[in-house]
């Protein structure tokens, strides 16, 4: 139930609310803040110093979330305070997310784990379908609504689950880290969105710092494969 609300529910609800505020590419890449936050908490839980790469990593991404939060000019912020602060919290819910179901994922399955949080989360939001506004949905609005749903949601991380399965979970996260430059692109090319070379620069500075984080376990991994 705790995973439901602050991991599954949590990420979902901050990371559209942030793209409201903002903008699909901009969530994307503040989503991707979360190895930093993971990297913080592990340090402070395991009482240790972070390796030279982490800090490395922690730089970086902090350089791109700045160039992206103010695009470049000091005295002006590019994001609203409300971008910035549902952006954070959908990278601190993504942390949380990769964190927190480690043992129920490992005694319970992950389809299991993924398909329960969902629903308890789901019937719980179902009182806000009566509280708030519903405006009059198109029949696109409604298709758009269920590709959310099945495939943008359920399908996608079912497959980003199973993949591990098949090849090494860094590998894994390397892959998933072309998701912001995935959005960026559809957001350009489909919806006009404005992004421009700061903005662009600040993403792969944020990328980047996935990549650093991968990097060291990929090279494990391979050193192990050839032993």
């Amino acid at each position: 139930v705790l995973f439901a609300f602050f991991g599954m529910g949590m990420s979902q609800l901050t990371y559209f609310a942030a793209v409201k505020y903002s903008n699909a590419p901009t969530a994307t890449v503040i989503q991707y803040l979360a190895p930093v936050i993971i990297i913080g908490y592990t340090t402070a839980a395991q009482k240790m110093m972070p390796r030279r790469i982490d800090v490395v990593s922690i730089i970086v991404a902090l350089v791109g979330t700045f160039l992206l939060v103010t695009n470049g000019n000091l005295n002006h912020l590019a994001l609203s305070p409300q971008a910035c602060f549902w952006a954070l919290l959908a990278a601190l819910a993504n942390a949380i997310s990769t964190m927190a179901p480690g043992r129920l994922f490992a005694r319970y399955g992950t389809l299991n784990v993924t398909a329960w949080s969902m629903l308890i989360c789901g019937i719980c939001f179902i009182p806000l379908y009566f509280i708030m506004p519903m405006p009059a949905l198109r029949p696109l609005d409604v298709a758009l609504i269920g590709w959310i749903i099945i495939g943008g949601t359920l399908l996608a991380y079912t497959l980003y689950l199973a993949s591990v399965q098949y090849i090494d979970p860094s590998t894994t996260g390397m892959l998933g880290a072309f998701e912001p430059l995935v959005a960026t692109i559809l957001a350009v090319a489909l919806l006009h969105t404005q992004f421009g070379p700061v903005n662009i620069l600040a993403s792969c500075l944020i990328i980047l710092a996935t990549f650093l984080q991968m990097m060291p376990l990929q090279i494990f991994s391979h050193r192990r494969s050839l032993n």
